[in-house]
C-alpha cells in the first residue's frame, strides 16, 4: 500500500513539475503516466485487501473455540 502511494506521489510530482522524458512523444508520456497511476492504485488496493484479510484472521484467532463439529446437544 505504501509503495503504491509513493509511486502515485512521485508521478503526481513529476506531472506537476513538468518533468518529461526526452524523445518520447507527449501522447505516449501521458499514457505511461496514466498506466503508472493505475498501477499505483492497484498496489494500494491490494495492500488494503491484504491488511483487511490479516485483521480478519487475527480477530478470528482471538475468538474462543466454537461448538464441536459432531452436532447435537449434550445434556
Amino acid at each position: 500500500m505504501v509503495t503504491g502511494a509513493a509511486i502515485g506521489i512521485a508521478i503526481g510530482a513529476g506531472i506537476g513539475l513538468g518533468i518529461s522524458l526526452p524523445g518520447i512523444p507527449w501522447l505516449i508520456a501521458v499514457g505511461l503516466a496514466k498506466l503508472t497511476l493505475l498501477g499505483s492504485a492497484v498496489l494500494m488496493g491490494a495492500g488494503a485487501f491484504m491488511e483487511r484479510l490479516s485483521d480478519r484472521k487475527q480477530k478470528r484467532d482471538r475468538l474462543p473455540p466454537g461448538p464441536s463439529a459432531g452436532g447435537g446437544h449434550q445434556h
